[in-house]
């Protein structure tokens, strides 16, 4: 396959770092790597096969000189970036969800297929949505997945720098017997929880919760499951928990669910029944690519239904790990 020149557009945030070194791990074909970012951030560097490559100032530069292009930055920088870049011609791979009513979502190991049509703009879909459909998919193609209700705990790293910043000092404070200051959250987030993330609607449910309802149905191809998810924000600063109970359309066996979720090559399936086993954000999931599923068991309430916990790195796994996947099943078809 022949090498390419890509763009990396927030390449000194969170997740555009991430993106940077998981590119020289799974050796994509890179030719020359160009990392945009702000004024601020521009003059810096990051390494890259060894070497420093100076970050760039993204307003001033021209796009015909890439490819592909990966958006991970602000709604804002997408939806005034994206589409310059795309009229020089690039191939864009966006991590904002500013696109993501009118370019396809995907999943390469759940809707991959999508890619065969050759998409000039692929949006990276909600961390959750990512985590949740990878687990369900498996699961729907053998008996049919129903209803399912699920609790996202999710970290503060969904909010960038900033959100990790806020609880890192305010659990510096509080343990030295000062105050918590805030501004990323509303209240206060270090030992702390609070009851919903994101803007909230008239309904009461927040637009996070309905956007994980959506995109996992687009995902799975199916716009008739049931799905009921409440999201909460907890003082963790690196991957996201589910608490998921699924209802299937056929009975299923704890042994079928073991088997079906570890042939997944994406899946680390912890067969453990002890607390000490399960998998956690923590002692699992940060810094990994994989997605953790542990304590599966019945469901007290329905014969067909099944509870399992859920926990992957939001950062590393969903977003940035699933975009270097989109991008190397899209450049198959241009390339």
């Amino acid at each position: 396959m022949s090498s390419i020149d890509i763009a990396v557009v927030g390449a000194t945030g969170a997740i555009g770092e991430a993106v940077v070194e998981l590119l020289e791990k799974r050796k994509f074909p890179v030719n020359q790597l160009y990392l945009l970012a702000s004024e601020r951030t521009a003059g810096t560097s990051l390494m890259f096969n060894n070497k420093p490559v100076m970050v760039t100032e993204l307003k001033k530069f021209d796009f015909s000189k890439v490819k592909l292009a990966i958006f991970v930055a602000t709604d804002e920088v997408s939806s005034e970036v994206l589409p310059l870049a795309q009229a020089k011609g690039c191939l864009t791979i966006d991590n904002s969800q500013v696109f993501a009513e009118t370019a396809p979502l995907v999943v390469p190991q759940v809707n991959g297929q999508i890619l065969a049509a050759k998409p000039e703009v692929v949006v990276n879909p909600d961390s959750n949505a990512i985590q949740l459909s990878t687990v369900l998919k498996p699961l729907d193609d053998q008996v049919g997945v129903e209803r399912v209700n699920v609790t996202v705990c999710q970290s503060v790293s969904s909010h960038g720098k900033k959100a990790i910043h806020e609880l890192a000092s305010q659990t510096a404070s509080l343990l030295n017997g000062r105050g918590a200051e805030h501004s990323v959250y509303p209240q206060q987030i270090s030992f702390n929880v609070l009851p919903y993330v994101g803007e909230i609607g008239n309904d009461g449910h927040s637009f996070t919760e309905k956007r994980l309802l959506t995109q996992t149905r687009r995902l799975l191809g199916n716009e008739r499951l049931q799905l009921n998810a409440s999201c909460v924000q907890v003082p963790v600063f690196y991957a996201d928990s589910m608490m998921v109970s699924v209802d299937t359309q056929s009975p299923i066996t704890l042994e079928d669910v073991h088997e079906i979720l570890g042939k997944h090559k994406e899946i680390s399936l912890l067969e453990g029944d002890r607390g000490s086993e399960f998998a956690t954000p923590v002692t699992h999931a940060t810094g990994s690519e994989k997605i953790f599923v542990s304590r599966i068991r019945r469901d007290m309430s329905h014969d067909s239904g099944i509870n399992l916990w859920i926990t992957a790195d939001n950062v590393r796994k969903s977003a940035a790990f699933n975009t270097i996947l989109i991008a190397e099943e899209l450049i198959k078809s241009y390339l």
